[in-house]
């Protein structure tokens, strides 16, 4: 092998990166060029300086061959180094988040039973990060891949994971692409423009370090002319002038000026034929496993290569040894090409029909070797369809394997092949099925074209396919921007269920529909409330039309009925949310819950619904659960935690792409925002989201509408509030839920018309809430229009509707609403001049703001306090209060006992960040280790707290 020429910047470049990661710091470089330009010479020059510096070297190379086999190139960095380790090292560095990469990064056993569904890609990505984590804490780690232009989708998505995490990870990160490869994945693009990248782009040699390498390859220094004419015809391309080297040995040129003019005849493609000139020249032996390696691609089996060429096993190994010798294979022990631009050359040669037969033989030696379905696949994709079901068969089998290890591109691409094999129709059915789960899990317009006339046809021909397919299909519809024709799919579907008799399926249908469907809330509830005698109380169905019923409570009811109900969705320990792992149906009870002040109840169903999807590792369940745990710490008052919580949904929303949640997700967090004093970052919300104009009448934008409203009461912009909630109300009026205790639309009007001074309107909507609230019977709502109405009120009058409202609240948990009444009322007394009364209520209600982190609220109580008299110091954020929403709830999950490592598997942060969480929050409430945490938050001490 020559020297490296030429490559002094970038090899400085990649020293400095080793010195900078092992120093503490993660890198990326991205090493970038055309064919043959030296992108290996240069990751092979990392590599040895990384080991050089003590690194671990995990590295990879991405072949034409498994593009599609899910997370190709991850296994290839992990599995060598985990195979390994003993059985206990393998299990430490799978603890925890790690394990869902476990079905990613190691080969299963053909003979073991099915795997469960697997956690889905988000989750797979998750545990790899924790993974390649898990090996950096143990030395620094440098993962070398070449050829990323051929990777699998599924590895790139994980090194695409892995780049916002990089810098706070000893990893140095060194990426080979060609990025305008035909067909390279799109993602390859993110990585390479990344704002973390280095990228190298070594460039042609010059004429000057041509000769040297030319000299370096024919041990005889080349004549200038010559040396130019060399240059011209390969263009400075390493490679190239490597292959024309090799070519004017073969044929004796000598490198003088006269052999020049021979040398222009030598056009770069026709070097490239040189290898196919010194293959020929070789023994039949050499050209079969030549031959063999091109299609079981790099790092073949030698006893599966000699196979595969027919050959005994040290015959092909000495055919091997002179490929070797012939720079045509590499010249460690793999069998491997000495460069990609050697296979294709070997690959565009192969007669189809060749090369074919080849692949459907490699795999009848790769069956009768108990191969993985997977590595079948690999094949198959490669082979003519011929109507066979043993290939449906086991396509059927991989695409269901890259399922359950997160991969459903891979999946679609055995699915898709398996498909036009073609299937047989007792399969078609299955793979079908199995393919709109992976287009669901991977939403892919072309596909979903391609595909939905089939699946519509299928279940013209089967009827009873529409009760099994109806919610799936129309799920795959609207994910695809085809909500239009998700109804008719579903009416069509509720008739065939109710022709048959099958309520339960009908009564899902119905269930589905009434989210596709504007319909008022009566005639939700006439149509599913139709199917209710036929339903098994206790029964998934049963369950679900609970949560329904919680809800119907909620509008016109009371909190007793909804909370008898919501009791009932949630019977057996919540099974309901893996029942119904759909975003809102499990979210009913729990809002109902909440509505009723039955904190402690949602709490405890929320508790097991997160704990149920870290267990199964599904996205959409993660969102839904931090979703309502930020409902409950709003409900109980706690804005810091519901902060946090809402901005950990957002955060697994957006690395799981789940995109259709974001805009609910930031609707919720604009509200919270307002209800915490930051009014700018509410707006900032709101203009990044695109929500400051007109809003259709929807679900999200109902909760826009309010969130904004908000907002525009909070910045004094009343005119511009009442517009919002007119238009809110308006809404509710025409879906039938002007009684829904929220969002309470009354309260909120009733509120602006105060402000605007129309005082006659106002009474009317405050006394209208009042009568519902009190019919609802929930203290939070009662006191909350209890306010308003008081509002509406003067003297005396006032005071008394206030006390009302604080005496409501004296058992109840929501302490934020507490603060807000005391405030009220301690206004409201230091007014009628009585400032002696007016400051107990005052002085609990700071306190209680403070605790809330409602900084707007304890500002305005603690200027209420000092016009009363009293002396105060100047209101400044202190101790708990100071911390920010993440700290805050770092140092909640410290104190409960969990270490820096199961604080960040759980909040999907890095160690390092948690570190640095931890470090702010001891500075802030001037403590020094962990075990101060529960006392210094105000909370009970907890046994089992770990150390520092």
């Amino acid at each position: 092998m020559s020297a490296l020429f030429e490559r002094e910047r970038e090899l400085a470049e990649l020293d400095a990166m080793v010195v900078e990661v092992c120093a503490g710091g993660g890198r990326l470089a991205v090493v970038e060029a055309a064919a043959g330009l030296g992108k290996t010479r240069l990751l092979l020059a990392a590599r040895d300086r990384g080991r050089a510096a003590g690194m671990r070297v995990l590295a990879a190379r991405a072949t034409e061959l498994e593009r599609d086999f899910p997370f190709a190139l991850a296994r290839q960095l992990f599995e060598p180094a985990l195979a390994a380790l003993a059985a206990p090292a393998r299990a430490v560095l799978f603890e925890g988040a790690a394990g869902s990469a476990r079905s990613a990064v190691e080969a299963t056993d053909p003979d073991a039973p099915p795997a469960e569904p697997a956690a889905d890609t988000f989750a797979v990505l998750h545990g790899l990060y924790w993974l390649t984590a898990a090996f950096a804490a143990q030395q620094p780690l440098l993962l070398a891949v070449d050829d990323a232009h051929w990777s699998d989708a599924a590895s790139l998505d994980f090194l695409g994971f892995l780049l916002p995490r990089l810098e706070e990870l000893p990893v140095l990160l060194v990426v080979a692409c060609r990025r305008d490869e035909p067909g390279a994945e799109r993602s390859l693009a993110r990585i390479a423009t990344d704002s973390l990248a280095r990228r190298l782009t070594p460039h042609p040699l010059s004429p000057r370090a041509t000769t040297a390498l030319l000299a370096d390859e024919l041990e005889h220094e080349p004549e200038e002319a010559f040396a130019a004419a060399c240059h011209e015809v390969s263009g400075g391309n390493p490679f190239l002038l490597g292959e024309l080297a090799r070519t004017l040995a073969a044929e004796r040129i000598d490198p003088a000026v006269a052999q020049a003019s021979h040398v222009r005849e030598l056009a770069p493609e026709r070097v490239t034929r040189t290898v196919l000139v010194r293959l020929a020249r070789l023994s039949r032996e050499a050209q079969a496993v030549a031959r063999a390696v091109v299609v079981l691609g790099d790092g073949a089996d030698g006893l599966l290569t000699a196979e595969l060429a027919g050959l005994d096993e040290a015959v092909a190994a000495r055919a091997a040894d002179e490929l070797r010798a012939a720079a045509i294979l590499d010249r460690d022990a793999t069998l491997r090409f000495v460069h990609p631009l050697v296979r294709t050359a070997l690959d565009v040669e192969l007669p189809a029909g060749e090369r074919a037969a080849a692949h459907v033989r490699a795999v009848e030696l790769l069956r009768a070797r108990g191969a993985s379905p997977q590595q079948l696949a690999a094949h198959l994709v490669a082979t003519d369809a011929r109507g066979a079901r043993e290939t449906v068969e086991t396509l059927l089998e991989a695409g269901r394997a890259a399922l359950s290890s997160g991969a459903p591109r891979s999946a679609i691409a055995y699915l898709t092949r398996a498909l036009h094999e073609p299937a047989p129709e007792d399969l078609r059915v299955v793979i079908l099925n199995s393919l709109m789960i992976a287009g669901i899990r991977a939403p892919d317009r072309t596909l979903f074209a391609a595909l939905l006339p089939e699946v519509l046809a299928e279940m013209e021909r089967n009827p009873s396919l529409r009760l099994r397919w109806g919610v799936k299909v129309t799920v795959w519809m609207i994910l695809n921007g085809r909500v239009d024709g998700a109804a008719p799919l579903l009416e069509r579907a509720i008739e065939v269920a109710n022709a048959e008799g099958d309520v339960e399926h009908a009564f899902r249908l119905e269930a589905q529909l009434s989210l596709v469907t504007p319909r008022t809330l009566l005639a939700t509830r006439a149509q599913l409330a139709r199917y209710s005698a036929g339903i098994p109380p206790d029964s998934p169905c049963g369950r679900l039309l609970a949560a329904y019923e919680s809800e119907w409570h909620a509008f016109d009811g009371t909190a007793l009925d909804a909370t008898e109900a919501a009791r009932r969705a949630l019977a057996h320990d919540g099974r309901i949310f893996v029942e119904q792992p759909e975003f809102f149906a499990p979210g009913r009870p729990v809002l109902a819950l909440l509505l009723a002040d039955e904190v402690r109840l949602a709490d405890r169903a929320v508790k097991r619904a997160l704990a149920m999807a870290r267990q199964r590792g599904a996205t959409p369940e993660l969102v839904a659960s931090w979703w309502m745990s930020s409902g409950v710490a709003w409900a109980r008052g706690d804005l810091p935690a519901a902060d946090a919580d809402m901005r950990q949904a957002l955060e697994v929303a957006r690395l799981g792409k789940l995109r259709y949640a974001l805009l609910p997700l930031r609707a919720t967090l604009t509200s919270l925002l307002v209800a915490r004093g930051e009014l700018a970052a509410a707006e900032a919300e709101v203009e990044a989201s695109g929500m400051s104009g007109g809003m259709p009448n929807a679900f999200v934008f109902v909760l826009w509408l309010f969130a904004r409203g908000q907002l525009r009461f909070a910045q004094g912009r009343f005119e511009e509030a009442a517009a919002d909630f007119e238009t809110l109300e308006r809404f509710a009026v025409g879906w039938g839920v002007i009684g829904a205790p929220a969002p309470p639309v009354y309260i909120c009007v009733a509120r602006v018309a105060t402000a605007l001074d129309d005082r006659e309107r106002a009474r009317t909507l405050a006394d209208a809430a009042l009568t519902r609230a009190r019919r609802w019977g929930a203290p939070v709502l009662v006191a909350s229009a209890l306010r308003v109405q008081a509002a509406t009120l003067d003297g005396s009058a006032r005071i008394t509707a206030l006390e009302e409202a604080v005496a409501m609240l004296d058992r109840s948990p929501a302490r934020l609403a507490r603060a807000e009444a005391l405030t009220e009322l301690g206004a409201a007394l230091r007014r009628a001049r009585r400032r002696v009364d007016a400051r107990p209520p005052l002085r609990e209600a700071l306190e209680l703001a403070r605790r809330c982190g409602a900084a707007s609220l304890a500002r305005r109580a603690h200027d209420e306090l000092a016009a009363t008299g009293e002396r105060v110091r100047r209101y400044t954020p202190i101790g708990v209060e100071s911390l920010t929403p993440s700290e805050r709830r770092v140092a909640e999950l410290a104190a409960s006992g969990m270490t820096n490592l199961q604080i960040a598997q759980t909040r999907f942060l890095t160690v390092k960040t948690i570190e640095t969480h931890l470090s702010s929050v001891y500075d802030k409430l001037g403590i020094r280790s962990r075990r101060q945490l529960p006392a210094a938050l105000g909370e009970p001490a907890k046994s089992g707290v770990a150390p520092d």
